[in-house]
């Protein structure tokens, strides 16, 4: 096998990788203990929001945004799907990300993580073959807005939906889990830094 060949056919792999999987950004929190519209604050030069894209794009180039108000969101040019169920919040929009998604796995994530690692995001990507959800866990917390979860997630999550449990990881016991360690999390960065949210616009301040 030639170096050539060998090169072409990563490529093609590179290429099938990034079918087989989407990113969907929660963008429908009220955004209440920040005052205002997070996704779009100005941070560092650019909506916060925009931030978590481009670190999310050298992974996962196919993002699609889940929000309640989908028209401001339009100058990202990307699609943008309102909740299927509104008002069930982070699992509300989880789900609506799984039935909209036309790939067997999608990466989910918040809004307002300006910190995100593409490495780690890749290497998710990598690890979550053959995994229901694949999750970063930190201290025994797990990081359900930062994971990969196939469409056999859409099952358990109607269910927990229908009893008005809306904690991500309830249903978790019901599929199989691959969690990303922090020895393995650190060999992309800080978690405290990678997983920060900005939920006080005293959190902006401090960076």
């Amino acid at each position: 096998m030639t170096k050539e060949t060998t090169t072409a056919e990563r490529a093609r792999n590179d290429e099938m990788e990034q079918r087989d999987i989407s990113a969907f950004i929660i963008a429908g929190g009220q955004s209440q203990r920040f005052g205002r519209d997070k996704a779009l604050f100005e941070y560092r030069g650019r909506p916060l929001i925009q931030h978590v894209i481009d670190a999310v794009r050298p992974a996962i180039g196919k993002i699609t945004i889940v929000a309640d108000d989908t028209g401001k969101y339009a100058f990202l040019g990307l699609p943008c799907h309102k909740d299927e169920i509104p008002g069930m919040g982070a699992i509300g929009g989880l789900y609506t990300a799984l039935l909209r998604a036309d790939t067997g796995r999608v990466f989910v994530t918040a809004c307002d993580m300006p910190g995100l690692s593409p490495g780690l995001i890749g290497f998710m990507a990598e690890a979550s073959r053959g995994f229901d959800v694949t999750v970063p866990c930190i201290d025994g917390w797990a990081e359900p807005l930062h994971a990969i979860y196939t469409k056999t997630c859409i099952d358990p999550i109607e269910k927990n939906i229908r009893s008005g449990q809306r904690q991500i990881i309830r249903f978790f016991d019901a599929v199989t889990v691959r969690r990303i360690t922090e020895e393995e999390i650190r060999q992309y960065g800080d978690p405290e830094a990678i997983f920060k949210n900005i939920n006080y616009q005293e959190d902006v301040k401090e960076q």
